[in-house]
Protein backbone atom coordinates (compact mmCIF):
# COMPACT_ATOMS: atom_id res chain seq x y z
CA UNK A 1 0.00 0.00 0.00
CA UNK A 2 1.63 3.59 -0.66
CA UNK A 3 2.30 6.25 1.89
CA UNK A 4 -0.76 7.93 -0.02
CA UNK A 5 -3.30 5.35 1.24
CA UNK A 6 -1.70 5.23 4.72
CA UNK A 7 -2.11 8.95 5.37
CA UNK A 8 -6.11 8.20 5.42
CA UNK A 9 -8.61 7.96 7.77
CA UNK A 10 -10.78 4.75 7.57
CA UNK A 11 -13.85 6.39 6.92
CA UNK A 12 -11.74 7.77 3.90
CA UNK A 13 -10.58 4.62 2.75
CA UNK A 14 -13.81 2.95 2.95
CA UNK A 15 -15.16 5.58 0.69
CA UNK A 16 -12.41 5.40 -1.72
CA UNK A 17 -12.98 1.30 -1.53
CA UNK A 18 -16.51 2.08 -2.28
CA UNK A 19 -16.32 4.28 -5.09
CA UNK A 20 -13.82 1.83 -7.47
CA UNK A 21 -15.87 1.22 -10.09
CA UNK A 22 -15.05 -2.45 -10.18
CA UNK A 23 -14.01 -3.11 -6.37
CA UNK A 24 -14.78 -6.92 -5.67
CA UNK A 25 -17.44 -8.09 -3.61
CA UNK A 26 -14.95 -8.65 -1.14
CA UNK A 27 -13.78 -5.52 -0.96
CA UNK A 28 -16.60 -3.79 -0.81
CA UNK A 29 -17.93 -6.33 2.14
CA UNK A 30 -14.90 -5.79 4.08
CA UNK A 31 -15.50 -1.70 3.86
CA UNK A 32 -18.99 -1.93 5.10
CA UNK A 33 -17.35 -4.09 7.65
CA UNK A 34 -14.60 -1.58 8.80
CA UNK A 35 -17.12 1.32 8.34
CA UNK A 36 -19.41 -0.42 11.13
CA UNK A 37 -16.42 -1.08 13.55
CA UNK A 38 -15.07 2.71 12.67
CA UNK A 39 -18.59 3.86 13.60
CA UNK A 40 -18.91 2.02 16.97
CA UNK A 41 -15.61 3.33 17.65
CA UNK A 42 -16.34 6.68 17.50
CA UNK A 43 -19.66 5.80 19.50
CA UNK A 44 -17.76 4.31 21.99
CA UNK A 45 -15.28 7.58 22.39
CA UNK A 46 -18.13 9.85 22.62
CA UNK A 47 -19.47 7.44 25.32
CA UNK A 48 -16.52 7.02 27.45
CA UNK A 49 -15.92 10.90 27.46
CA UNK A 50 -19.93 11.15 28.38
CA UNK A 51 -18.59 8.94 31.14
CA UNK A 52 -16.04 10.47 32.04
CA UNK A 53 -17.70 13.58 32.62
CA UNK A 54 -20.31 12.15 34.77
CA UNK A 55 -17.29 10.77 36.86
CA UNK A 56 -15.61 14.46 37.26
CA UNK A 57 -18.92 15.41 38.35
CA UNK A 58 -19.24 12.77 40.93
CA UNK A 59 -15.64 13.50 42.11
CA UNK A 60 -16.35 17.34 42.70
CA UNK A 61 -19.82 16.48 44.36
CA UNK A 62 -18.04 13.97 46.48
CA UNK A 63 -15.47 16.45 47.06
CA UNK A 64 -18.18 18.99 48.21
CA UNK A 65 -19.91 16.98 50.54
CA UNK A 66 -17.23 16.22 52.76
CA UNK A 67 -16.54 20.06 52.29
CA UNK A 68 -19.98 20.89 54.08
CA UNK A 69 -19.45 18.14 56.46
CA UNK A 70 -16.16 18.96 57.59
CA UNK A 71 -17.47 22.97 58.20
CA UNK A 72 -20.54 21.71 59.78
CA UNK A 73 -18.07 19.75 62.05
CA UNK A 74 -16.12 23.00 62.74
CA UNK A 75 -19.29 24.97 63.68
CA UNK A 76 -20.56 22.49 66.02
CA UNK A 77 -17.59 22.11 67.93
Amino acid sequence: MSTYFYGMSDLELVGHVNAIPDASELSQALAVRVKSLVEKREDLARELGKTRAELLELRISIGEDKLDAYREIVENA
